[in-house]
């Protein structure tokens, strides 16, 4: 994902009580890139994907991003952007998964 980079942290700077830490979002920043695996789903399961990622409770917003394969095409993806974040070090658990 060219132009983005990996940041860690907290929805209006509340530590998550499931993570116990910092949580990951994507943020523009030129000249920087994410490496990551794309996944192909039904567009059905797209509202429990929302669900999980905390859409509805207004943590993260679904955004469209292009994303660069290592073959040399473009995909246009669903990726997810925490909304009001306060930058903070990734949990235990998350460095873990």
């Amino acid at each position: 994902l060219q132009d983005f980079k990996l940041e860690f942290g907290h929805h209006q700077g509340k530590t998550s009580s499931i993570w116990h830490g910092g949580t990951a979002t994507i943020v523009q920043s030129p000249g920087d890139e994410v490496w990551g695996i794309v996944w192909k789903m039904n567009t059905s399961n797209l509202s429990s994907l929302d669900k999980q990622e905390g859409v509805e409770s207004g943590i993260y917003v679904p955004i469209e991003v292009n994303v660069h394969t290592q073959a040399g095409k473009v995909l246009t993806c669903r990726s997810y952007q925490m909304k009001d974040y306060v930058c903070g070090p990734p949990s235990p658990q998350y460095k873990k998964v």
